[in-house]
């Protein structure tokens, strides 16, 4: 019997990291910098400030990301991954606001200087 090793959404995976990161110190700022360069080294996609994702063809692939993210958490932060097959990840609903723009004013008023 051959097994069969066709990729399913059931079986692709996207790994979501969520982080929070003190910064009040210059160097916990540091920290924070070079944990972010670690995850777009290892391609993250950045969805928000804290919140970075990545696809993997397998479960393992992802785990042993996860295991080279490690060591680079910063000092006082927390770090969660969520994995999320690809199947639940079609089933997401984006929904963005419009652009905030500051409008000409329809008249301008005059400054009184004295």
């Amino acid at each position: 019997m051959k097994i069969s090793r066709v990729k399913n959404g059931w079986r692709i995976v996207w790994l979501l990291a969520v982080y929070d990161c003190p910064m009040t110190e210059r160097e916990e700022r540091r920290d924070y910098t070079l944990f972010r360069k670690k995850l777009l080294q290892e391609n993250f996609l950045q969805l928000q400030y804290s919140l970075y994702v990545k696809h993997y063809a397998t479960y393992a692939q992802a785990t042993a990301v996860i295991e080279r993210i490690k060591p680079n958490v910063p000092e006082g932060a927390s770090l969660a991954f969520f994995f999320v097959t690809d199947k639940q990840w079609s089933m997401t609903q984006e929904y963005f606001g419009p652009k905030k723009t500051k409008k000409k004013p329809e008249q301008y008023e005059q400054i009184s200087l004295f």
